[in-house]
C-alpha cells in the first residue's frame, strides 16, 4: 500500500450514518495525509459545511442515509457552493438514485463497500483532475 496516492492536507467532508464506516474512512484518510471532518446525517453535514466551506476541498457522502439522505445533502451543499466536488458512495445498485445524485453535480461514485485504494485513487482524481 506504499504507493498509494497521498492527500496535502486537504480538508475532506465525510458523512455517513453508519459509525463504522465514518470511523475506517477517517483513519484511513488520515493516514495518507488528508484532515478529515465527519458528519452522521446531512443535515449537520450541511452545518458543518456552510461553517467551514472555505477549507473543504472534497465531499464524500453516503447516498442512502435515514431523514436527509443524500441527494437532499447534495442540493443543500450545492446551494451554499456550486461548485462543490462531490463524490457519492453507494451500496444500493439502483441506477435511478445513482443519475438523480449525477444530475445534482456529483462528480465521482464509489461503490460501498469501498477498499482504501479505491477511496484514495477517487480523492485524488477528484481533487487533482
Amino acid at each position: 500500500m506504499g504507493d498509494l496516492p497521498r492527500g496535502h492536507g486537504e480538508t475532506v467532508l465525510v458523512i455517513d450514518d453508519e459509525t463504522s464506516i465514518l470511523s475506517i474512512t477517517q483513519q484511513t484518510l488520515e493516514t495518507f495525509g488528508y484532515r478529515v471532518i465527519v458528519a452522521s446525517d446531512g443535515a449537520e453535514a450541511v452545518g458543518l459545511y456552510a461553517q467551514h466551506r472555505d477549507t473543504i476541498a472534497a465531499v464524500l457522502t453516503d447516498m442512502v442515509m435515514p431523514i436527509m439522505d443524500g441527494p437532499a445533502t447534495i442540493n443543500a451543499l450545492m446551494r451554499i457552493n456550486p461548485r462543490v466536488l462531490i463524490i457519492a458512495a453507494s451500496g444500493v445498485n439502483s441506477n435511478r438514485r445513482v443519475a438523480k445524485a449525477a444530475g445534482a453535480g456529483v462528480t465521482h461514485f464509489l461503490p460501498k463497500p469501498y477498499t482504501a485504494e479505491t477511496l484514495l485513487i477517487t480523492l485524488r482524481d477528484v481533487l487533482r483532475p
